[in-house]
């Protein structure tokens, strides 16, 4: 199989990523197809592949040693798809991961399938002009679905917003869209800091995977703006422990967030569910004292949770 045979075969069949391992010339193909991978398919000519996917994606032909990231535009049937790769190699060949990104995912908040409570106080809460809003879940959840859904809510041309991804996955009209760019020294933290020079009033961050990312997209909560972020967390009161162990300013973490989302996939058949769960700040004026007290007392929360499927 060559390179447009896999991709075709895997938009049709609605793989949300291909893993492809190369061995010499014989490469194992599999899918992840509704959460599961797919059993393995075998055939020959790796070198080629392997090398064609490394030219699409504008990455070092001759460098099968060190880790490499990149992506291509890739178009079937008139609809144009976002190819992210990675590759790394392993003790017996290289491991390439390429996952499927479309405009297709662009959904509005009345589509994902949060109950009407939630609902309202996601609305209420992203209307608000500063604050903090963070969506968890596992790879694959759907958190940059519920981020841009949110961002195309309140995308009416009254507020300049900013957002921080990699790679940028739905361009929007009216949107200020960047990716970080390792070639050229420019980090999510390079970009969050320029940011503030821009007058923004909504700021999404793809994801927080540290504490320093952590700690200035709350800086830009604190000092007046709206920020929607993503983190990767089992559970909605992780996201508490995760800003505990990075050792983010706790009375800055508790003054600035609004809303915390937790979602996870489920499937019926080839069907996708999403399963929210919702947590509320019940503290009003005067803030808990520790984040031990978050984790430890539920009624420091009011639980939104459920799905309407």
């Amino acid at each position: 199989m060559n390179l447009d045979q896999l991709l075709i075969r895997t938009i049709e069949e609605q793989a949300s990523d291909l893993h492809l391992h190369i061995e010499q010339d014989t490469v194992s193909a599999r899918w992840r197809v509704a959460g599961a991978l797919s059993a393995s398919a075998i055939f020959q000519q790796g070198s080629t592949l392997a090398n064609r996917i490394k030219i699409m994606a504008k990455l070092n032909v001759a460098e099968a040693r060190r880790v490499q990231e990149g992506q291509f535009d890739y178009v079937h049937n008139g609809q144009s798809y976002c190819i992210r790769v990675s590759i790394m190699r392993s003790d017996i060949g290289e491991k390439f991961a390429l996952r499927v990104l479309t405009s297709s995912i662009k959904r509005t908040l009345q589509e994902l399938g949060i109950t009407s409570a939630a609902l309202d106080d996601l609305k209420s809460t992203i209307r608000q002009p500063h604050g903090l809003v963070l969506v968890c879940g596992a790879t694959g959840s759907g958190k940059t679905t519920t981020l841009y859904a949110c961002l195309n809510e309140i995308n009416d041309g009254s507020r300049a917003i900013f957002t921080i991804e990699d790679p940028v996955e739905i361009p929007t009209p009216a949107l200020y869209q960047f990716e970080p760019n390792p070639n050229l020294e420019i980090s999510t933290h390079d970009l969050l800091k320029a940011f503030m020079r821009q007058d923004p009033d909504v700021i999404m961050v793809g994801e927080i995977r540290d504490a320093k990312t952590a700690d200035l997209a709350i800086a830009a909560a604190l000092t007046g703006h709206l920020v929607l972020a993503t983190l990767h967390t089992n559970s909605a009161l992780n996201v508490v422990h995760r800003c505990k162990n990075w050792n983010v300013d706790y009375f800055a973490f508790a003054s600035t967030i609004k809303l915390i989302i937790h979602q996870r996939m489920s499937y019926c058949g080839t069907q996708q569910l999403p399963v929210f769960s919702v947590l509320k700040p019940a503290w009003q004026d005067k803030l808990p004292s520790s984040y031990d007290v978050l984790i430890q007392q539920a009624d420091m929360w009011q639980m939104l949770t459920g799905a309407d499927l």
